[in-house]
């Protein structure tokens, strides 16, 4: 990768260009989720790569991790949904490819849910009027909250496994396709 986020920025307004932010390709200590906000002023239309990083080498599976759930918050709460455009990487060659697929897009799933179940429109209310003590307990409470069972919900609505019952579906699938390619 030849270039600077700055070069690439500065040519994308230049030139009228969408400008993608690759979260596997920042300083490990560098936050992606920290340019959304900046980046939605200046531009109507966001596009991510969403990966994980591991030593400088990315495009390895999403996890539920805290810089998955910020970019998620930070797109929800500047009602960005319309905005912004994800696109996942599922890279990993020492897991099975349908796992990988699924691991990495029920977590992104799983962070906008978990943005969009936070109250932030009272966290708003209270940054503007000042009330940082109340804003401070009221995310720490967040933390606890029962984010588990309003997945597990989520996932019986959309009609798809709860919980690791979805490996029971690509184990079957590896069969299926391993019968079929051995025949």
């Amino acid at each position: 990768m030849v270039g600077s986020h700055e070069f690439y920025l500065s040519y994308a307004l230049k030139n009228n260009k969408l400008c993608l932010l690759d979260t596997g390709h920042y300083h490990p200590t560098e936050m992606v989720s920290n340019k959304i906000s900046a980046k939605l002023l200046i531009n109507e239309k966001l596009a991510l790569h969403v990966s994980r990083p591991v030593r400088w080498d990315s495009d390895h599976v999403v996890t539920f991790d805290d810089e998955l759930k910020e970019i998620a918050l930070e797109i929800v709460r500047n009602d960005a949904l319309d905005q912004v455009m994800i696109g996942l990487d599922f890279f990993d060659a020492s897991i099975n490819r349908i796992a990988a697929w699924t691991i990495g897009t029920r977590n992104m799933v799983k962070a906008l849910l978990f943005a969009m179940l936070m109250p932030n429109d009272q966290l708003k209310e209270m940054q503007e009027n000042g009330d940082y003590t109340k804003r401070l307990a009221l995310l720490e409470e967040c933390k606890t909250y029962p984010f588990g069972a309003i997945w597990n919900y989520y996932c019986e609505q959309m009609n798809v496994p709860v919980k690791e019952q979805w490996l029971n579906d690509v184990a079957n699938t590896k069969r299926r396709f391993y019968r079929i390619e051995t025949n």
